[in-house]
Protein backbone atom coordinates (compact mmCIF):
# COMPACT_ATOMS: atom_id res chain seq x y z
CA UNK A 1 0.00 0.00 0.00
CA UNK A 2 1.66 3.34 -0.83
CA UNK A 3 2.28 6.50 1.28
CA UNK A 4 -0.82 8.10 0.10
CA UNK A 5 -3.55 5.80 0.90
CA UNK A 6 -1.89 4.74 3.99
CA UNK A 7 -1.84 9.20 4.86
CA UNK A 8 -5.62 9.16 4.19
CA UNK A 9 -6.84 6.11 6.07
CA UNK A 10 -4.60 7.91 8.71
CA UNK A 11 -6.40 10.88 7.96
CA UNK A 12 -10.18 9.69 8.38
CA UNK A 13 -8.78 7.14 11.32
CA UNK A 14 -8.03 10.15 13.35
CA UNK A 15 -11.20 12.13 12.07
CA UNK A 16 -13.77 9.37 13.40
CA UNK A 17 -12.11 9.13 16.38
CA UNK A 18 -14.15 12.06 18.11
CA UNK A 19 -17.24 10.95 15.97
CA UNK A 20 -20.03 8.25 16.80
CA UNK A 21 -18.44 6.50 14.50
CA UNK A 22 -15.05 6.13 16.40
CA UNK A 23 -14.82 2.09 16.00
CA UNK A 24 -14.33 2.79 12.50
CA UNK A 25 -11.23 4.92 13.25
CA UNK A 26 -10.17 2.48 15.77
CA UNK A 27 -10.46 0.02 12.37
CA UNK A 28 -8.39 2.30 10.03
CA UNK A 29 -5.26 2.50 12.92
CA UNK A 30 -5.70 -1.00 13.36
CA UNK A 31 -5.50 -1.72 9.75
CA UNK A 32 -2.46 0.53 9.62
CA UNK A 33 -0.75 -1.21 12.45
CA UNK A 34 -1.27 -4.26 10.99
CA UNK A 35 0.03 -3.45 7.32
CA UNK A 36 3.31 -2.08 9.39
CA UNK A 37 3.90 -5.25 10.76
CA UNK A 38 3.00 -7.71 7.89
CA UNK A 39 3.59 -6.01 5.04
CA UNK A 40 7.15 -5.60 5.13
CA UNK A 41 7.37 -7.35 1.09
CA UNK A 42 7.63 -3.69 0.06
CA UNK A 43 10.25 -2.46 2.33
CA UNK A 44 13.18 -2.54 -0.09
CA UNK A 45 11.59 1.06 -1.26
CA UNK A 46 13.01 2.17 1.71
CA UNK A 47 16.22 0.67 0.91
CA UNK A 48 17.15 3.36 -2.45
CA UNK A 49 19.06 5.52 -0.45
CA UNK A 50 18.34 9.47 0.33
CA UNK A 51 16.98 10.55 3.26
CA UNK A 52 14.27 8.65 5.11
CA UNK A 53 12.50 8.00 8.51
CA UNK A 54 12.06 4.65 10.32
CA UNK A 55 7.86 3.94 9.96
CA UNK A 56 8.25 2.25 13.38
CA UNK A 57 8.95 5.82 14.50
CA UNK A 58 5.87 7.49 12.84
CA UNK A 59 3.65 5.03 13.80
CA UNK A 60 4.52 5.58 17.40
CA UNK A 61 4.51 9.36 17.07
CA UNK A 62 1.14 9.00 15.40
CA UNK A 63 -0.31 6.51 18.06
CA UNK A 64 1.32 8.62 21.06
CA UNK A 65 -0.46 11.49 19.44
CA UNK A 66 -4.01 9.32 19.60
CA UNK A 67 -3.45 8.98 22.92
CA UNK A 68 -2.99 12.44 24.21
CA UNK A 69 -6.15 13.40 21.93
CA UNK A 70 -8.30 11.02 24.10
CA UNK A 71 -6.46 11.88 26.93
CA UNK A 72 -7.94 15.61 26.11
CA UNK A 73 -11.08 14.25 24.99
CA UNK A 74 -11.99 12.99 28.64
CA UNK A 75 -11.14 9.12 27.79
CA UNK A 76 -9.66 7.46 30.59
CA UNK A 77 -8.81 4.05 29.12
CA UNK A 78 -8.28 4.60 25.42
CA UNK A 79 -5.30 6.89 25.87
CA UNK A 80 -3.73 3.92 28.11
CA UNK A 81 -4.69 1.65 25.29
CA UNK A 82 -3.09 4.10 22.54
CA UNK A 83 -0.17 4.92 24.51
CA UNK A 84 0.76 1.41 25.48
CA UNK A 85 0.45 0.94 21.59
CA UNK A 86 2.62 3.89 21.24
CA UNK A 87 5.89 2.44 23.72
CA UNK A 88 5.30 -1.29 22.40
CA UNK A 89 6.05 0.03 18.62
CA UNK A 90 8.75 1.97 19.62
CA UNK A 91 10.62 -0.92 21.97
CA UNK A 92 9.48 -3.53 19.77
CA UNK A 93 12.95 -4.49 18.48
CA UNK A 94 13.90 -5.03 22.10
CA UNK A 95 11.00 -6.54 23.80
CA UNK A 96 10.58 -10.52 23.31
CA UNK A 97 7.29 -10.56 21.31
CA UNK A 98 8.79 -11.81 17.81
CA UNK A 99 10.53 -15.00 20.00
CA UNK A 100 6.91 -15.50 21.54
CA UNK A 101 5.34 -14.71 18.46
CA UNK A 102 7.56 -17.27 16.45
CA UNK A 103 7.37 -20.42 18.91
CA UNK A 104 4.86 -22.72 17.08
CA UNK A 105 3.82 -25.99 17.63
CA UNK A 106 3.02 -28.98 14.76
CA UNK A 107 -0.20 -29.68 13.71
CA UNK A 108 -0.71 -33.35 13.29
CA UNK A 109 -1.17 -35.25 9.73
CA UNK A 110 -0.42 -31.72 8.06
CA UNK A 111 2.40 -29.95 6.64
CA UNK A 112 1.08 -27.17 9.36
CA UNK A 113 2.69 -25.19 11.96
CA UNK A 114 0.37 -23.20 14.40
CA UNK A 115 1.61 -20.26 16.50
CA UNK A 116 1.56 -21.80 20.10
CA UNK A 117 0.47 -17.96 21.21
CA UNK A 118 -1.44 -17.04 18.40
CA UNK A 119 -3.85 -19.77 16.78
CA UNK A 120 -4.54 -17.95 13.60
CA UNK A 121 -1.07 -17.42 12.42
CA UNK A 122 0.27 -20.43 10.95
CA UNK A 123 3.16 -21.53 8.71
CA UNK A 124 4.42 -24.06 6.55
CA UNK A 125 8.47 -25.10 4.61
CA UNK A 126 8.95 -26.56 1.61
CA UNK A 127 12.12 -28.00 0.96
CA UNK A 128 13.90 -26.44 -2.13
CA UNK A 129 14.83 -29.39 -4.25
CA UNK A 130 17.60 -29.08 -7.06
CA UNK A 131 16.62 -29.66 -10.76
CA UNK A 132 17.97 -28.58 -14.17
CA UNK A 133 20.08 -25.68 -12.60
CA UNK A 134 22.02 -24.70 -10.00
CA UNK A 135 20.27 -23.07 -7.17
CA UNK A 136 21.03 -19.28 -7.40
CA UNK A 137 20.11 -19.53 -11.44
CA UNK A 138 17.31 -21.44 -10.52
CA UNK A 139 16.02 -19.23 -7.68
CA UNK A 140 16.72 -16.27 -9.98
CA UNK A 141 13.41 -14.90 -9.71
CA UNK A 142 11.85 -16.26 -6.68
CA UNK A 143 9.24 -14.33 -5.35
CA UNK A 144 8.81 -14.99 -1.23
CA UNK A 145 11.22 -16.01 1.44
CA UNK A 146 14.31 -18.41 1.84
CA UNK A 147 15.88 -19.88 4.48
CA UNK A 148 19.15 -21.17 4.16
CA UNK A 149 20.84 -23.28 6.05
CA UNK A 150 24.84 -23.77 6.94
CA UNK A 151 24.48 -27.16 5.37
CA UNK A 152 23.10 -26.17 1.89
CA UNK A 153 19.82 -26.84 2.47
CA UNK A 154 17.20 -24.54 1.44
CA UNK A 155 13.19 -24.06 2.51
CA UNK A 156 10.48 -21.92 1.63
CA UNK A 157 8.89 -20.29 3.92
CA UNK A 158 4.88 -19.80 4.02
CA UNK A 159 3.10 -17.61 6.70
CA UNK A 160 -0.55 -17.11 6.74
CA UNK A 161 -3.60 -15.98 9.12
CA UNK A 162 -6.78 -17.93 9.41
CA UNK A 163 -8.92 -19.38 11.83
CA UNK A 164 -9.06 -22.99 11.12
CA UNK A 165 -6.94 -25.44 9.87
CA UNK A 166 -8.20 -26.46 6.64
CA UNK A 167 -8.31 -22.47 5.66
CA UNK A 168 -4.66 -22.74 6.86
CA UNK A 169 -3.79 -25.62 4.56
CA UNK A 170 -5.63 -23.78 1.34
CA UNK A 171 -3.75 -20.74 1.67
CA UNK A 172 -0.14 -22.18 2.09
CA UNK A 173 -0.93 -24.45 -0.95
CA UNK A 174 -1.86 -21.40 -2.43
CA UNK A 175 0.74 -19.66 -1.82
CA UNK A 176 3.78 -22.64 -2.57
CA UNK A 177 1.93 -23.21 -5.88
CA UNK A 178 2.70 -19.02 -6.51
CA UNK A 179 5.97 -19.15 -5.28
CA UNK A 180 6.69 -22.45 -7.60
CA UNK A 181 5.70 -20.44 -10.28
CA UNK A 182 8.46 -18.16 -10.03
CA UNK A 183 11.25 -20.42 -10.16
CA UNK A 184 12.61 -21.06 -13.44
CA UNK A 185 10.78 -23.98 -15.28
CA UNK A 186 12.86 -27.32 -14.48
CA UNK A 187 15.89 -25.51 -12.80
CA UNK A 188 14.38 -26.00 -9.12
CA UNK A 189 11.15 -27.56 -7.27
CA UNK A 190 9.30 -27.25 -4.00
CA UNK A 191 9.21 -30.41 -1.62
CA UNK A 192 6.27 -29.62 0.89
CA UNK A 193 7.51 -31.01 4.68
CA UNK A 194 5.01 -32.32 6.89
CA UNK A 195 4.85 -30.41 10.22
CA UNK A 196 7.58 -33.36 11.69
CA UNK A 197 9.75 -32.62 9.45
CA UNK A 198 9.43 -28.90 9.64
CA UNK A 199 9.85 -29.14 13.37
CA UNK A 200 13.22 -31.25 13.16
CA UNK A 201 14.57 -29.05 10.84
CA UNK A 202 13.92 -25.71 12.95
CA UNK A 203 13.88 -27.44 16.15
CA UNK A 204 16.63 -26.36 19.01
CA UNK A 205 17.60 -22.69 20.34
CA UNK A 206 18.97 -20.02 18.23
CA UNK A 207 19.80 -16.68 18.40
CA UNK A 208 19.41 -13.65 15.93
CA UNK A 209 22.81 -12.09 15.27
CA UNK A 210 22.85 -8.56 15.34
CA UNK A 211 24.95 -7.63 12.08
CA UNK A 212 25.39 -4.26 10.00
CA UNK A 213 26.35 -4.03 6.53
CA UNK A 214 26.49 -6.56 4.38
CA UNK A 215 25.37 -10.52 5.86
CA UNK A 216 27.22 -11.61 3.09
CA UNK A 217 30.57 -10.40 3.65
CA UNK A 218 31.79 -12.78 6.37
CA UNK A 219 31.29 -16.29 7.21
CA UNK A 220 28.20 -18.34 6.33
CA UNK A 221 25.81 -17.96 9.57
CA UNK A 222 24.14 -21.02 10.86
CA UNK A 223 20.82 -20.03 9.19
CA UNK A 224 20.22 -17.39 7.04
CA UNK A 225 16.43 -15.53 5.94
CA UNK A 226 15.96 -13.64 2.77
CA UNK A 227 13.16 -11.83 1.47
CA UNK A 228 13.29 -12.07 -2.31
CA UNK A 229 11.18 -9.59 -3.99
CA UNK A 230 11.59 -11.12 -7.59
CA UNK A 231 14.61 -10.07 -8.21
CA UNK A 232 16.25 -8.70 -5.16
CA UNK A 233 16.84 -9.65 -1.53
CA UNK A 234 14.63 -6.91 0.28
CA UNK A 235 15.52 -8.02 3.69
CA UNK A 236 17.45 -10.31 5.50
CA UNK A 237 18.55 -12.11 8.83
CA UNK A 238 20.82 -14.08 10.12
CA UNK A 239 20.86 -16.81 13.12
CA UNK A 240 23.51 -18.35 14.61
CA UNK A 241 22.06 -22.25 16.46
CA UNK A 242 22.62 -22.96 20.27
CA UNK A 243 23.94 -26.63 20.37
CA UNK A 244 21.93 -28.73 22.72
CA UNK A 245 19.23 -26.09 22.29
CA UNK A 246 15.69 -26.49 24.58
CA UNK A 247 13.85 -28.06 21.41
CA UNK A 248 11.33 -25.54 21.41
CA UNK A 249 10.34 -25.06 17.56
CA UNK A 250 10.85 -21.12 16.48
CA UNK A 251 10.34 -19.23 13.26
CA UNK A 252 13.33 -17.61 11.77
CA UNK A 253 12.68 -13.86 10.85
CA UNK A 254 13.50 -11.43 8.53
CA UNK A 255 14.89 -8.09 10.83
CA UNK A 256 17.31 -5.70 8.40
CA UNK A 257 16.71 -4.14 5.82
CA UNK A 258 19.26 -3.82 2.99
CA UNK A 259 20.21 -0.84 2.25
CA UNK A 260 21.56 -1.56 -0.77
CA UNK A 261 19.46 -4.75 -1.75
CA UNK A 262 21.39 -7.57 -4.14
CA UNK A 263 20.48 -9.78 -6.47
CA UNK A 264 19.09 -12.61 -5.43
CA UNK A 265 20.99 -14.63 -7.97
CA UNK A 266 24.01 -12.45 -6.97
CA UNK A 267 23.10 -13.05 -3.09
CA UNK A 268 22.72 -17.10 -3.40
CA UNK A 269 26.08 -17.16 -5.84
CA UNK A 270 27.59 -15.48 -3.28
CA UNK A 271 26.83 -17.41 -0.58
CA UNK A 272 27.37 -20.62 -2.41
CA UNK A 273 31.22 -20.23 -2.37
CA UNK A 274 30.75 -20.30 1.08
CA UNK A 275 28.69 -23.89 1.42
CA UNK A 276 27.60 -27.00 -0.61
CA UNK A 277 24.55 -26.97 -2.38
CA UNK A 278 22.87 -29.92 -2.57
CA UNK A 279 22.45 -33.06 -5.56
CA UNK A 280 19.56 -33.80 -7.29
CA UNK A 281 17.94 -37.26 -5.73
CA UNK A 282 15.25 -39.19 -5.97
CA UNK A 283 12.97 -36.82 -4.82
CA UNK A 284 14.19 -34.35 -7.75
CA UNK A 285 13.57 -36.73 -10.09
CA UNK A 286 9.69 -37.46 -8.65
CA UNK A 287 9.15 -33.76 -8.77
CA UNK A 288 10.53 -32.96 -12.36
CA UNK A 289 8.13 -36.09 -13.42
CA UNK A 290 5.13 -34.45 -11.32
CA UNK A 291 5.51 -31.29 -12.82
CA UNK A 292 6.13 -32.49 -16.20
CA UNK A 293 2.70 -33.76 -15.82
CA UNK A 294 0.29 -31.44 -14.49
CA UNK A 295 -2.34 -31.58 -17.05
CA UNK A 296 -2.55 -35.08 -16.95
CA UNK A 297 -4.81 -37.27 -14.78
CA UNK A 298 -3.83 -38.17 -11.65
CA UNK A 299 -3.45 -41.31 -12.62
CA UNK A 300 -1.42 -41.26 -15.30
CA UNK A 301 1.19 -39.14 -13.10
CA UNK A 302 2.77 -42.05 -11.07
CA UNK A 303 3.53 -45.58 -12.09
CA UNK A 304 2.44 -46.54 -8.36
CA UNK A 305 1.22 -46.10 -5.13
CA UNK A 306 1.31 -47.95 -2.28
CA UNK A 307 0.92 -47.69 1.48
CA UNK A 308 3.65 -48.17 3.85
CA UNK A 309 2.14 -47.64 7.45
CA UNK A 310 1.31 -44.08 8.03
CA UNK A 311 3.26 -42.95 4.51
CA UNK A 312 2.90 -43.46 1.10
CA UNK A 313 5.43 -45.34 -1.73
CA UNK A 314 5.53 -43.36 -4.75
CA UNK A 315 7.04 -44.40 -8.08
CA UNK A 316 7.34 -41.90 -10.43
CA UNK A 317 7.44 -41.76 -14.13
CA UNK A 318 10.90 -42.10 -14.02
CA UNK A 319 11.06 -45.14 -11.69
CA UNK A 320 12.36 -43.29 -8.73
CA UNK A 321 10.65 -44.57 -5.60
CA UNK A 322 10.34 -42.57 -2.72
CA UNK A 323 8.19 -42.42 0.62
CA UNK A 324 5.79 -39.46 1.69
CA UNK A 325 3.27 -38.70 4.22
CA UNK A 326 0.01 -38.51 3.38
CA UNK A 327 -0.04 -34.58 3.76
CA UNK A 328 3.04 -34.54 1.85
CA UNK A 329 1.52 -35.74 -1.28
CA UNK A 330 -1.77 -33.62 -0.96
CA UNK A 331 0.24 -30.55 -0.78
CA UNK A 332 2.40 -31.63 -3.72
CA UNK A 333 -0.11 -32.51 -5.81
CA UNK A 334 -1.93 -29.63 -5.24
CA UNK A 335 1.15 -27.37 -6.07
CA UNK A 336 1.76 -29.05 -9.16
CA UNK A 337 -1.65 -28.99 -10.89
Amino acid sequence: MGWLKKAVILFVGLALLGTGFFFIGLLCLGYLVASFFFGKGKASQRAKGGLSVNPRYILAFVLFAVSLLALASGGTFSPIVFGTMAAAVLLWPVLPFGYLVSRVVPVKDSILLRSSLVPVVWHSFAQVKPGAEDIPRALSSYKGRLVVTRSGSVYSHVKTFALTARSAEEKVNQELRRMASSITPGGAYLLPLDSQESSRAFSGGYSSISQKGDPLAGPAPDLLVLDASGSTVARYGSYEVAKGGRGNIIIPETHRVHRNPPLTWEALERLGKKLKWPDPDNYSNLLQSVHATQNEQLAERFSNLETAGDRVAVQGLGGDRVELSRAQLRAMVSIYS
